[in-house]
């Protein structure tokens, strides 16, 4: 039997409009009903030639907006009248790239922006800079069309583009391993919410699995299991390609000279005679030979301009603990451990860097290790501990990445003091990155990132914890500056949440609703 949505689901809010997550910079809607077509297509403009990010979007927003989230078992919960009177059926949309080649560059410089019309009889096109921006486009046609694959609100202009071009969600996959396939699912959860870097923290003290082909050692002795939990060279690359054909770069972070396991595999790179066995030396030369040889490698295979190395928390105990640190401090004119650090970022500088044609990145503190004099020009910090330290960073030479007030793990993120676990997303969500910056400062700032430590997460209750905030997060980097109103953004990330549920996302809800996922 046929179930009408007003039987069901009285009295708790339906959600049954459809939107565009993160809100479009300019965004006009009607008020024409248009069925979607079972054979939908996507047409090249003459000119524009097809490539494998288009031809891999085509195939996937094919699937997801006849089929890939449940429309057919819908459609059977709803009943007629659920449907308005279609003035139009969209059967194709065309679209055109009009800066396109076959391996599009995917950096900070790429251009996300794309335009989308479609008409009260069906019209579709899709216009964008690059293909990336068509990445774009047809993730929000599939936000259009929702859990009933039909579009409600025709006509509909969009003209988007993002306010940052650094959008960030980070992964721990040391504390719990993630397989490669949640690593997959994830990519696809920060494509529905247009986030565009996956920084992935690979390693640390509990476990090394990313495999080397010239270091095998670092996985075999320092993954969880091996090579169970670990990743392989093609695993690594196999993760890279999956993320840039939806439009998401990986910056990968091995921490050093600290938060490393690093002794497991490569103890004699490490302080061998103090209480830190897993913390690199940095009065040893072999260890900058090491990292160079081993970050050339990883280089090839992570070719994001973006490497991340860390360089918080290292423990000062590690160098005062160790005869033949002490010795060498002492004998070099080093006379603590804050200033050993620094003499470790100088070596990386001078010694590591030059070779690998990246751009640096570090979490940074406003009066910690690392200092951006120490660092190669350009470096960026990752601003963690606290938003207020965010122009201290930018006055000291380093553009920055805003992490603090997004820490997903936290119940009380960005100041918002709240018990409700459906109310987190609020204090997220009211960060606004540019508070307390002058408009040259302004101009230092990436962009910013949710971060997802695992200490007590795993791929289990991954979805339930940090899709839903990483959503709040990504409309504050991708929409304008004014679009702050908590009870619109409520209304419009609850139908997001339910968009996610249908596709197989276990987001979690933020408001008594009812989605159609559950009754599937």
């Amino acid at each position: 039997m046929k179930l009408s949505l007003a039987t069901l689901l009285l009295p708790v809010t339906v959600v049954h409009g459809y939107d565009v997550w993160p809100l479009p910079t300019s965004y006009s809607t009607g008020t024409s009903a248009l069925s979607i077509s079972p054979s939908l297509t996507f047409n090249l403009e003459d000119g524009t030639s097809s490539n494998g990010v288009l031809t891999s979007a085509f195939d996937r927003y094919s699937a997801a907006i006849i089929g890939g989230m449940g429309c057919g078992d819908t459609r059977s919960l709803l009943s007629d009248a659920d449907f308005p009177k279609a003035s139009g059926e969209v059967k194709a949309c065309t679209v055109s790239v009009a800066n396109g080649r076959e391996a599009p560059e995917l950096s900070y410089e790429t251009d996300e922006s794309y335009t989308m019309y479609i008409g009260e009889d069906g019209k579709c096109e899709i216009k964008a800079a690059t293909e990336f921006g068509v990445v774009h486009a047809l993730e929000s046609l599939s936000h259009l069309a929702g859990e009933t694959c039909s579009i409600s609100n025709a006509p509909i202009s969009i003209t988007d583009s993002p306010r940052f071009a650094y959008r960030g969600l980070m992964i721990d996959s040391a504390r719990h391993f993630l397989p490669v396939h949640f690593i997959e699912h994830i990519i696809d959860t920060m494509a529905a919410s247009k986030l565009n870097v996956l920084h992935w923290h690979i390693s640390d003290t509990e476990s090394f699995p990313s495999s080397s082909d010239l270091f095998p050692e670092l996985a075999e002795k320092g993954a969880y299991s091996y090579p169970d939990a670990s990743y392989s060279v093609q695993d690594l690359k196999g993760i890279v390609q999956y993320a840039y054909n939806r439009g998401i770069r990986v910056m990968p972070e091995w921490d050093v000279p600290g938060h490393g396991s690093w002794g497991k595999g490569k103890p004699e790179v490490t302080i061998l005679d103090g209480a830190c066995s897993n913390t690199l030396d940095p009065t040893n030369p072999d260890v900058y030979t090491f990292l160079n040889s081993f970050l050339t490698e990883m280089a090839d295979i992570f070719p994001d301009a973006n490497l991340f190395l860390g360089g918080d928390e290292v423990d000062t105990n590690c160098f005062d603990s160790s005869p033949t640190v002490s010795k060498w401090m002492s004998d070099n004119g080093i006379e603590d451990g804050v200033a050993l650090q620094s003499y470790f970022w100088q070596q990386v500088t001078a010694q590591v860097m030059p070779g690998l044609n990246k751009t640096l990145g570090v979490w940074m503190a406003d009066d910690g290790i690392p200092y951006p004099e120490d660092l190669p020009a350009g470096s960026f910090g990752n601003v963690w501990m606290s938003q207020s330290t965010m122009p201290t960073v930018i006055d000291r030479g380093a553009d920055v990445v805003l992490s603090g007030p997004w820490y997903l793990d936290q119940q009380q993120p960005g100041g918002f003091s709240t018990y409700a676990i459906q109310s987190i997303w609020q204090g997220m969500y009211k960060v606004e990155p540019y508070e307390g910056l002058s408009p040259s400062q302004q101009s230092s700032v990436l962009g910013g990132e949710a971060c997802m430590w695992s200490e007590g997460v795993n791929a289990l209750d991954f979805d339930s914890i940090a899709v839903t905030k990483a959503a709040a997060v990504a409309e504050r980097l991708w929409s304008e500056v004014g679009v702050v109103d908590l009870e619109d953004a409520q209304e419009r990330l609850m139908e997001h949440v339910c968009r996610l549920n249908m596709r197989g996302i276990a987001a979690e809800t933020i408001a008594q609703n009812f989605c159609l996922s559950d009754v599937l």
